[in-house]
């Protein structure tokens, strides 16, 4: 999650197609010269309003917005913790946190552990607002970062006292009560370990995630994406790329363990091939931390290959 290495992969790509996003009913399409201007004006947002050594909280979908985000907040010396709204519910909550990062504003309102956690922090919502109303209080879309980051550069003051960044060294999962941590070496290693199959990829051949756990991986997915100049966009539900995968028709898919499976039984159920429900272009699948015994002939038989990464 190093920013002067995105920074330099986005710079290096600069006016080439790098990703797509689905906004209500259209698609938005940015090259990494865009993707480097929302960065550059996070950067700008959070320096602005001091947002330096906080504890941060994301519940947000493994997503390239929310990706860039949380590594400005690194960046920046704040230390980030990540776990699922599921997985709130399993939890004896009794950690504190600066700041929550969420998907949507209606992500608090529908769970009543995070809704009482969220109380008098400050609360990020990756996507905008469906009501100028909801944008009170301690509330910002990242949209609206986008927004007051770029004034921000044009009215910065250096002269502003601002906090000195304390170097971050680890990132945690809260899982089960507890929190499993990785050390940025060890993000390193993993990366080492796993890059040459985002590189093999071809260039011209899209592709899209449905990336749903908090794990090691889903913290350097959309990295190798950027690095290896893969075509992407990201899912944020199994319905959401079930909708679109005719739109989309990728040729490879980098999914979770679990949402496989969940492809998988429905096929079963249904009596129909893989590439049915995943679109016929399909021919590769990346996952982690699929079981050596699971049964994955649905998949073999129509010649898809499948990599499951090494820790």
């Amino acid at each position: 999650m190093n920013i002067q290495e995105i920074e330099r992969i986005l710079k290096r790509n600069g006016p080439r197609l790098a990703y797509q996003s689905l906004d209500g009913m259209n698609w938005k399409q940015f090259t990494s010269n865009d993707i480097r201007s929302n960065l550059d004006n996070i950067s700008s947002y959070l320096s602005k309003n001091n947002i330096i050594n906080k504890k941060i909280l994301s519940l947000a979908g493994n997503c390239l917005e929310s990706y860039i985000l949380e590594c400005s907040l690194i960046n920046l010396g704040s230390s980030l913790s990540f776990t699922t709204r599921e997985s709130l519910l399993d939890i004896q909550f009794n950690l504190d946190f600066d700041i929550i990062i969420v998907d949507y504003l209606n992500d608090i309102k529908e769970n009543h552990i995070l809704d009482n956690i969220t109380k008098d922090k400050q609360i990020i919502s990756i996507r905008n607002f469906k009501s100028s109303k909801e944008s009170a209080g301690n509330y910002i879309s990242l949209q609206n970062i986008y927004k007051i980051g770029l004034l921000s550069k044009r009215s910065l003051n250096k002269n502003e006292e601002k906090g000195e960044p304390i170097p971050v060294s680890q990132i945690s999962f809260v899982q089960s009560n507890k929190l499993k941590s990785y050390t940025l070496n060890d993000l390193d290693t993993f990366i080492k370990k796993n890059e040459s199959h985002f590189k093999a990829l071809n260039e011209n051949e899209f592709c899209t995630s449905l990336y749903l756990k908090k794990d090691i991986f889903s913290k350097v997915l959309n990295l190798f994406f950027l690095k290896f100049r893969n075509k992407f966009t990201n899912n944020v539900s199994l319905d959401s790329l079930m909708t679109n995968i005719n739109e989309l028709m990728p040729v490879n898919l980098i999914i979770d363990s679990e949402n496989l499976k969940k492809i998988m039984n429905l096929c079963y159920m249904n009596k129909v091939n893989f590439s049915d429900l995943t679109g016929s272009k399909i021919k590769k699948i990346i996952t982690y931390g699929l079981p050596s015994n699971e049964n994955i002939e649905l998949i073999k038989k129509e010649n898809i290959m499948i990599i499951n990464l090494l820790d």
